[in-house]
């Protein structure tokens, strides 16, 4: 694959290591000062964009101006959706939270569980995550895909609560909680907390090739596939 990367802070230069490890290759690299543009994609297969959320969505118009399938690890933008999704027609886009593989394996772990808790209302569930202080959004865009999964599996929750409570907790509300300290690459933890006892799922990434790896993967899955999809469309 002939790969433009959109975006080369640490991911991006993750990326492109891995890639270059499994041979792809590595045509254009967009850093923060320079403007995708359909004409500067002519020569890609295909983009991988981890920019900000400020900047994803006229990269994604470009790609698909271009009709360039591209993959998206950035989030924040997810509310331009329904107008990404009518223009995306001649091409592929792929988007995701959390482009590691275990990751996305643990997010269909916690759907099977929050079926299962959805019948135990003895149970309340939360989620808590962790990164390295740099990490500019809180909570993680991941915490806020694993709240939505336990959402729209829990009947008798009905909200997120993604900051510092003011006062008491309604009990339909889901409180998601972060830290920010040192250097972890993040760990996202669920649990669900009864009087008798609590249950805890986590997932633990130990660096960022793991979400590179994701991310190439999702590439070549995407590559000839026109439309919208997630890493639930592919198989890990």
């Amino acid at each position: 694959m002939k790969i433009a990367l959109i975006g080369f802070g640490k991911m991006g230069r993750e990326i492109d290591s891995a890639a270059r490890e499994q041979g792809e290759m590595i045509t254009r690299v967009f850093e923060w000062d320079r403007t995708v543009t359909p004409e500067a994609l002519a020569d890609v297969d295909i983009c991988i964009e981890f920019s900000t959320p400020d900047a994803v969505v006229q990269n994604i118009r470009a790609a698909v101006e271009a009709r360039r399938d591209i993959v998206v690890g950035t989030t924040g933008w997810y509310q331009y959706l329904p107008e990404i999704k009518a223009v995306v027609k001649e091409s592929g886009l792929l988007y995701s939270s959390n482009f590691s593989l275990g990751m996305n394996i643990f997010f269909r772990i916690v759907r099977q569980a929050a079926v299962l808790m959805n019948r135990s209302a003895d149970y309340d569930p939360y989620v808590h995550e962790i990164h390295h202080r740099q990490k500019a959004d809180s909570p993680s865009g991941t915490a806020l895909s694993l709240a939505r999964i336990l959402t729209e599996n829990i009947d008798r929750k009905k909200e997120t609560l993604a900051k510092p409570p003011d006062g008491k907790i309604n009990p339909d509300t889901l409180h998601v909680t972060s830290t920010r300290a040192g250097f972890f690459p993040g760990t996202h933890t669920v649990g669900f907390d009864s009087e008798s006892d609590s249950i805890e799922l986590r997932h633990t990434a130990k660096s960022r090739r793991g979400f590179a790896l994701g991310a190439l993967a999702a590439a070549r899955w995407l590559r000839g596939r026109k439309g919208v999809y997630t890493m639930d469309d592919v198989d890990l």
